[in-house]
């Protein structure tokens, strides 16, 4: 139940984020991502988070824009891949598979495109 409590905290934390993009989030340890066109915004939980400009987007050759990409910031990158991908946690599927790297960890997680 705190597991559930938490996820949801973060989820709704991340709601609050732009609506376009992606909304991503991983367990053990909890994270979260939202990524827009322009913006990176990632956080461990409940630590703050950063935000850091998108310096490029790479498709994945013979993919189309949204099924596999890689982002990449001054101290991170994100790749994304469609694909159902569980949390391990409840019975919610999400769209996308999600692994976030920086300069202290590399973290899967899966992600969901964000409603207009």
């Amino acid at each position: 139940m705190k597991k559930s409590l938490v996820i949801l905290s973060l989820i709704c934390s991340f709601s609050a984020m732009a609506d376009s993009g992606y909304k991503c989030f991983g367990t053990e340890p909890f994270w979260g991502m939202e990524l827009t066109q322009n913006k990176l915004i990632f956080g461990l939980f409940p630590e703050d988070r950063t935000v850091e400009d998108v310096l490029s987007k790479e498709i994945a050759q013979g993919t189309g824009e949204d099924y596999a990409f890689v982002v990449t910031t001054k101290n991170a990158t994100a790749t994304v891949i469609a694909g159902e991908c569980s949390d391990g946690m409840s019975d919610k599927i999400y769209s996308h598979h999600v692994v976030y790297k920086n300069s202290t960890a590399t973290l899967y997680g899966c992600c969901d495109k964000n409603s207009k």
